[in-house]
């Protein structure tokens, strides 16, 4: 019960700094826009009928703009305002472990992802109903986490909002620049077959065309092994910067 609290603690504090900045809670704003923008100007062109391979484009990309831009800057920036109003050195005397302070970090940014996940298929008119939804949102899961955990290292290593920011853009047109245009290049396309969100936009491409989606070996190691190396990561910068307690 005594650690339950404090992961909520921790939870409460994290959702008052992201409710309060404008500027992260219109991220997803932002992102269900665009999509909705590149849905309407590609349906226009065409006759008000989306391609399945334009579908495809416009739902790998507003599924990689929400994992990034919202994952990265979201978490991100909140831990390092955290950091400038000495909020999180508050959190760490009070006896928090670095998986408390993890767990408690991402849960509202993940299910906010989460929800701008289900949306953006809604918006490109794809149906809950199809069979390869299931394993959508299983993968739209773990990236999701990955997304945040990634955040959260950018957070804790930046000294404050605006540096956090310039770590978060470099990784984030990197990570949504080499899935996208994988198809151009084959040495891009290899680079993404071993990136979170080279997976999760083959996946999106895939459905967006109508075919079934099959998850590979590959894809589940990808998916698994980013997910605890970016997890181990945080533990170890979130200890290197003396936040965790002996």
């Amino acid at each position: 019960m005594r650690n339950a609290n404090k992961l909520m603690a921790v939870a409460k504090v994290k959702w008052l700094c992201i409710s309060q900045n404008m500027t992260i809670m219109l991220g997803p704003i932002m992102v269900v826009a665009v999509t909705w923008g590149l849905k309407l100007l590609y349906s226009s062109k065409a006759g008000g009928e989306l391609a399945p391979e334009l579908m495809g484009f416009v739902l790998s990309l507003g599924i990689s703009m929400n994992l990034c831009s919202d994952g990265f800057v979201m978490v991100g920036t909140s831990i390092a305002e955290e950091k400038e109003k000495h909020t999180l050195r508050a959190l760490m005397t009070s006896s928090i472990t670095g998986m408390q302070y993890f767990i408690g970090s991402i849960l509202f940014p993940f299910f906010m992802l989460m929800a701008v996940q289900l949306v953006i298929p809604l918006i490109c008119g794809i149906p809950l109903g199809l069979p390869s939804m299931p394993l959508y949102f299983f993968i739209s899961a773990i990236a999701s986490l990955i997304s945040c955990v990634i955040g959260m290292i950018v957070g804790i290593c930046a000294k404050n909002q605006v540096g956090a920011s310039l770590i978060s853009y470099p990784l984030m047109i990197v990570l949504m620049m080499v899935p996208v245009f994988g198809n151009l290049s084959g040495v891009l396309e290899k680079i993404s077959a071993f990136l979170f969100t080279g997976v999760v936009t083959e996946m999106a491409e895939c459905i967006g065309r109508g075919e079934a989606y099959a998850i590979k070996p590959l894809d589940v190691a990808v998916l698994l092994g980013e997910l605890v190396i970016s997890v181990l990561l945080f533990l170890v910068f979130y200890r290197k910067n003396g936040y965790e307690k002996d």
